[in-house]
């Protein structure tokens, strides 16, 4: 039984490698958030954003020259890592996916059924396309 342990600690962060280099399988046309989700980081980013930010940075021509052909991870990263300015890292995580999922609302990408996961590895599952 240890033996198992010790062997699942050892491979587990080269599985979490593997799966992190992966490329993107799902894009951001795949309605990769809900529209409930969104509506959260509506609130969300009202709360906790808006004191420094409004949402033209985040939508439009502005988002796309941004994020156009970029893993949905890079929005994760600068979000999670850097955001609020006043206290980095402090929502929690499925608010920072929240508000992600806000922007792709704001950018009338199409909402599906599943929610936007948070974290770095599904992130980076999804390509940030051009709107069909």
């Amino acid at each position: 039984m240890i033996r198992r342990l010790i062997l699942a600690s050892a491979v587990l962060p080269f599985l979490a490698a593997a799966v992190s280099g992966q490329a993107p399988s799902k894009t951001t046309n795949d309605g990769v958030y809900s529209a409930a989700q969104a509506e959260r980081g509506k609130k969300a980013f009202t709360t906790s954003c808006t004191t420094c930010h409004d949402t033209d940075r985040f939508s439009g021509a502005s988002f796309a020259e941004a994020w156009t052909g970029k893993p949905l991870k890079e929005i994760w990263d600068v979000a999670s890592g850097t955001m609020p300015e006043d206290n980095p890292g402090s929502l929690k995580q499925q608010e920072y996916a929240d508000i992600i999922a806000y922007f792709l609302s704001l950018n009338q990408y199409p909402a599906g059924d599943a929610e936007l996961a948070p974290g770095a590895v599904p992130m980076g599952m999804i390509k940030v396309e051009k709107k069909k």
